[in-house]
């Protein structure tokens, strides 16, 4: 998030550009950024664009609903919708 980790961003981008247009972010410093898996069980249906956070975990059998944004872990057999993504029900 600090911006002397980022000011450099755009121009990177630009250079990426000129050299390849299909990749750029190809010589993007990712050694600053925070990364965690995401995971993601069995039998999990997710909504279309909805946005799972890094770090969550979803449990078996859960829903996640169109556009939510999940920012913590979701417990098996469970609706999770909305922004932040919240309980909705339990699935039997």
């Amino acid at each position: 998030m600090e911006w002397k980790y980022r000011k450099n961003d755009v121009t990177q981008c630009y250079q990426d550009y000129l050299a390849d247009r299909n990749n750029l972010i190809k010589n993007k410093d990712w050694s600053h950024v925070d990364m965690k898996p995401i995971i993601i069980s069995d039998k999990v249906w997710i909504g279309f664009n909805a946005t799972i956070l890094k770090g969550v975990t979803i449990g078996e059998g859960s829903v996640i609903g169109a556009c939510s944004v999940v920012t913590r872990d979701v417990p098996p057999n469970c609706v999770f919708a909305g922004n932040p993504a919240k309980l909705i029900k339990e699935i039997d």
